[in-house]
């Protein structure tokens, strides 16, 4: 057992720097002896020689030749050992598997080795109290909730036939297409039954102005250029023309907002529909500042707390930050070669934002510790509840399965990170600034 065992070897710390530690570890010569002779049994258990039966090969004839074999498990063992009683008897919790340095085996004298480990930094806190920050304050006007209930409105408006006989820049349009460049097709630019909205922003600048005046069953050629910054790289910045045909001019019908409205979309009144929205901005207002602060809180801690994290972790959060943002690259349609080009360029920026991560993690453990903030099983217990209950009927079963197996320590953490920022802001400075409506 390593604890009967933590007293016979000696062990000093040497230097720590950018959270490596090096550990000189000296074993007696007893314990060096000690594995020899367990090593030459179990040889001896496995060892095949002519004229014996495996494991019944004499010691001595083991000894004699099978000494390096032996000696080679004998170190591995102390050297297993030897890390395992030194990080033991120092404290030291182990990042990553240490790295073994001037080993020095000799079966007759005592076992010297160094190894170097990847360890937490310790630091002294700094300042996390009564940190001054400013807090934009914000309102929802009745002229943002119309608004809101306006985009509502025209999300579900029913497109019909227009009765007008040329499209303008209020139409939506059914149309076919195809583009070419030198007169040859581009590929991934052909389409029938595509539907355009003209008052829409428009990927290909121009083509949307080039139908304006045109008639259901016309073709018209339209020049466009492809933007500068168009994820099909090939394309970008290039002149085109597209054949383009008017299957049918179509407009929006927007609804009235009234209660005939509000329960098309299952509320009881169009009061309630406002209400409803109105609270709903409120809530995201309150987040935005919520997020706003804590930005601020964040920077503030960095400035306060410098020290060095170890590089492992920064590397293993750099590369979930990178494949973050390929997954991101490839939902908007880059392909490999472009996305490997995109990201070689933002990867010193990925390494600088996952180090503030890392410590920033460290920073707030820190503070949970000295504050005791906790979430304990009934706050957990409580969160997953309220979750469960917000989803469907059929779907909560699995869905609290779920929430009580892959994703609990996530909501664990999320939950401590959302006390910590609570603290911090209630023992803020704050120093409100009227902003205007959101």
């Amino acid at each position: 057992m390593i604890m009967g065992l933590k007293d016979n070897i000696k062990v000093k710390l040497g230097d720590e720097k950018d959270c490596i530690q090096t550990v000189t570890v000296e074993m007696p010569q007893a314990r060096v002896k000690e594995q020899i002779e367990k090593a030459f049994l179990t040889v001896q258990n496995q060892a095949k020689l002519p004229g014996f039966r495996p494991g019944k090969t004499p010691l001595e004839l083991v000894r004699k030749n099978f000494k390096e074999n032996a000696f080679a498990r004998a170190e591995d063992n102390l050297l297993r050992e030897g890390v395992a009683e030194a990080l033991q008897q120092k404290n030291i919790q182990a990042i990553q598997t240490p790295v073994i340095l001037n080993l020095k085996f000799d079966p007759e004298k005592p076992f010297h080795f160094e190894f170097q480990v990847e360890i937490a930094p310790t630091f002294k806190l700094n300042s996390y109290k009564g940190l001054k920050v400013t807090q934009e304050k914000t309102s929802t006007t009745e002229e943002d909730v119309q608004k809101k209930l306006d985009e509502i409105a025209n999300a579900n408006a029913k497109l019909i036939e227009s009765k007008e006989e040329t499209l303008a820049l209020t139409h939506l349009a059914n149309i076919n297409y195809e583009g070419f460049i030198d007169g040859k097709p581009i590929e991934g630019t052909k389409a029938e039954n595509f539907l355009i909205d003209l008052s829409a922003p428009q990927a290909i600048a121009g083509l949307a102005e080039g139908l304006i005046g045109a008639k259901t069953g016309e073709t018209r050629e339209v020049e466009v250029t492809f933007p500068e910054e168009s994820p099909a790289k090939h394309l970008a910045g290039k002149k085109a023309k597209f054949n383009v045909t008017i299957n049918a001019i179509k407009e929006k019908k927007v609804p009235k907002l009234d209660d005939d409205f509000a329960k098309d979309l299952g509320l009881e009144s169009f009061e309630q529909l406002r209400s409803r929205i109105k609270g709903n901005m409120e809530k995201e207002a309150e987040q935005a500042n919520r997020k706003q602060l804590e930005g601020q809180l964040i920077d503030k801690l960095l400035e306060e707390n410098k020290f060095s994290v170890p590089k492992s972790l920064i590397q293993s959060q750099s590369e979930r930050l990178v494949d973050r943002q390929r997954y991101r690259l490839n939902q908007q349609g880059y392909k490999k070669a472009e996305q490997d080009k995109i990201l070689d360029g933002i990867k010193p920026q990925m390494a600088q934002q996952a180090e503030r991560e890392v410590r920033l993690a460290y920073v707030l453990n820190q503070i949970a510790s000295h504050e005791k903030l906790e979430v304990t099983d009934a706050d957990l217990k409580n969160r997953i509840d309220e979750v469960v209950a917000q989803s469907q009927p059929a779907e909560r079963e699995s869905m609290e399965k779920l929430l009580n197996g892959t994703y609990r320590d996530q909501i664990r953490s999320e939950m401590k990170d959302g006390k910590i920022f609570d603290w911090l802001i209630s023992h803020a400075k704050i120093k409100v600034i009227t902003g205007g409506s959101k």
